[in-house]
């Protein structure tokens, strides 16, 4: 698949682009506009977010004028919100995979990621319109801007910081092995983690807030002094035995090995049922470690099989101590 570069100052050629952010996917008009690798992204002076474009603020979902100041102090559409809201979920006719595989070459920083500003009147949060192209976040960038926020009569909508989202006691993924954690030297012994989405309830200034974690990616250490290994992939069993997958690794010694992971989580939040806002970083949650017991392997020629003499060399127990 070709690495893509986010360019909101033009398109790429249908002769240059291939690939599900291209003329001939199925994503919205609304889209971003992306470049192939080589292409410099668009850049914001105001605050050097890649990509990010300025928001006018007189602009409605209607095209009309709208009056959004801070003497606005009720629920009408006056009072006009504008968040910022993760790009790399839910669009149609695009795997989500697909989308943090291109975010990854655009949004090289840790923790960053693609998200799309989007308004809405604070009576009518259905009318959510996007605004402009998506960028990648920068821990500075405001999430919420709700005129509301210094009117003593109309409370303001709540926010979840990156330091909230990480206090969460988000659970951890979990390490499974197809062999309880037995592997032979130099064989591929695999490892994967479960993959759960989790969702908290709870109030904040008096109002109903739903926050949700996503996992987006897992760091393997694997124990052995070996370069640990951080993909978008959880993994899963193999299907036979010493099959190479995205999480298996090959020990190159025998021996107990502490296996260790890392599940860097995506945060975003809701209030009152409204719509989801970003909460930019992400939130690095260690998994219980497990033990990798690495063995040798060993044959022999014998004269009779394990039905005939069923004391026999390695019969019952494939694991044996045996220095001869």
């Amino acid at each position: 698949m070709s690495s893509f570069i986010m360019s909101p100052m033009h398109s790429a050629s249908a002769e240059s682009c291939t690939g599900v952010f291209c003329e001939d996917s199925d994503v919205e008009d609304e889209n971003p506009y992306f470049g192939v690798e080589g292409e410099e992204p668009g850049d914001n002076p105001s605050n050097g977010s890649v990509g990010q474009q300025d928001v006018d603020s007189s602009y409605s979902p209607e095209g009309q004028e709208v009056v959004s100041s801070s003497g606005s102090n009720g629920n009408g559409p006056d009072r006009l919100i504008t968040i910022i809201q993760v790009y790399c979920m839910d669009i149609e006719g695009v795997a989500m995979q697909d989308c943090l595989e291109a975010e990854q070459s655009a949004c090289v920083e840790p923790g960053s990621q693609w998200v799309v500003r989007a308004r809405f009147p604070a009576d009518d949060f259905e009318a959510l319109d996007r605004v402009g192209q998506p960028f990648c976040s920068s821990p500075g960038d405001t999430v919420v801007d709700d005129p509301a926020a210094g009117v003593r009569e109309a409370p303001p909508m709540p926010v979840v910081t990156l330091a909230d989202f990480r206090r969460l006691g988000i659970a951890p993924s979990q390490i499974e092995s197809d062999s309880g954690g037995f592997g032979l030297i130099r064989a591929n012994t695999n490892f994967y983690a479960t993959e759960e989405p989790q969702t908290l309830e709870t109030m904040m200034l008096g109002q109903a807030v739903a926050i949700q974690a996503v996992p987006v990616r897992w760091t393997w250490d694997f124990g052995d002094g070996s370069e640990k290994l951080s993909n978008p992939f959880p993994g899963g069993p193999q299907r036979e035995f010493n099959q190479e997958t995205t999480t298996s690794h090959a020990y190159q010694d025998t021996g107990e090995f502490p296996v260790s992971l890392t599940t860097s989580y995506r945060g975003q939040f809701q209030v009152n049922g409204g719509p989801w806002i970003a909460i930019p970083g992400v939130a690095e949650v260690p998994s219980d470690p497990v033990v990798a017991d690495i063995w040798r392997s060993k044959s022999k020629n014998v004269a009779e099989d394990c039905v005939e003499n069923p004391q026999g060399w390695a019969c019952g127990d494939p694991f044996i101590d045996d220095e001869g």
